[in-house]
């Protein structure tokens, strides 16, 4: 593992020392010294579950968001911000040393099964969607948000909770086939019907239902809204587009 901070991180930090404490954010009710709180308690339970596995004690359970972030939002916010750096790296070399050790393993995360090297990633993307919670569409946003690999990441790392919202607001009563296009990428195939949804990268074919850039398909999955708004573009298919909007209503 490199021992060089992600760009991911180091345009959040940046973007929070930048804004302070007090600016709102995409997130409702939430300020950016929110979103330096969540992401500070993230990087912290990501290590309290890999450490907990690399010493054969497993954590039985991942703590909810407001459990982890509340005494942290107490903090001026120079001291969260300083927080947050240190426990970015503490992350990163804690799972550096459970892959050296145990290899690429399998663990338990939020109720889930996930592989060990996932967490770094995982960190990216959260880094990037909030990074855009914080500052909106910009040309690094279309640059981090875009990377194939993170929308990979959100199906194979995150997947059910991603749509697990839309499917309780009534999202999958209907037989829905749906691909996602954006550039020359792979697709995102959307399917759902009977209550449930699956979601799928695979190779271009046939028409697509929705088609915009890579940045903002990312957005949509985590359940936000690139703008301008025209870059998502209809196919034809209007119930089949409303059905995928109602589906990814945030995580």
């Amino acid at each position: 593992m490199s021992s060089r901070r992600p760009v991911e991180a180091e345009r959040i930090l940046t973007a929070l020392e930048q804004l302070g404490p007090a600016p709102m954010t995409s997130c409702p009710g939430w300020s950016a010294h929110h979103v330096a709180a969540h992401i500070t308690g993230n990087y912290q339970e990501v290590r309290r579950h890999v450490e907990g596995f690399a010493a054969r004690r497993p954590v039985d359970r991942t703590r909810a968001w407001e459990e982890r972030e509340a005494p942290l939002r107490e903090l001026d916010h120079g001291e969260l911000l300083a927080l947050l750096e240190r426990e970015e790296a503490a992350m990163r070399a804690s799972v550096a040393e459970a892959l050296d050790e145990h290899g690429d393993r399998t663990l338990r995360w939020a109720g889930r099964t996930v592989r060990l090297a996932g967490f770094l990633t995982h960190m990216r993307s959260e880094d990037a969607v909030h990074r855009w919670d914080l500052v909106g569409d910009d040309d690094e946003s279309a640059t981090l948000l875009g990377q194939q690999e993170l929308l990979e990441h959100a199906v194979h790392f995150v997947g059910e909770p991603l749509c697990r919202r839309g499917l309780a607001q009534g999202a999958g009563a209907a037989v829905v086939s749906a691909r996602i296009r954006a550039g020359d990428h792979d697709d995102l195939l959307v399917e759902m019907g009977h209550g449930n949804a699956t979601l799928t990268v695979l190779p271009r074919d046939g028409q697509e239902v929705l088609s915009t850039d890579p940045a903002a398909r990312l957005l949509l999955v985590w359940g936000r809204k690139a703008t301008p708004f025209f870059r998502l573009r209809s196919r034809g298919d209007t119930a089949a587009v409303a059905a995928v909007q109602r589906l990814f209503s945030g995580y």
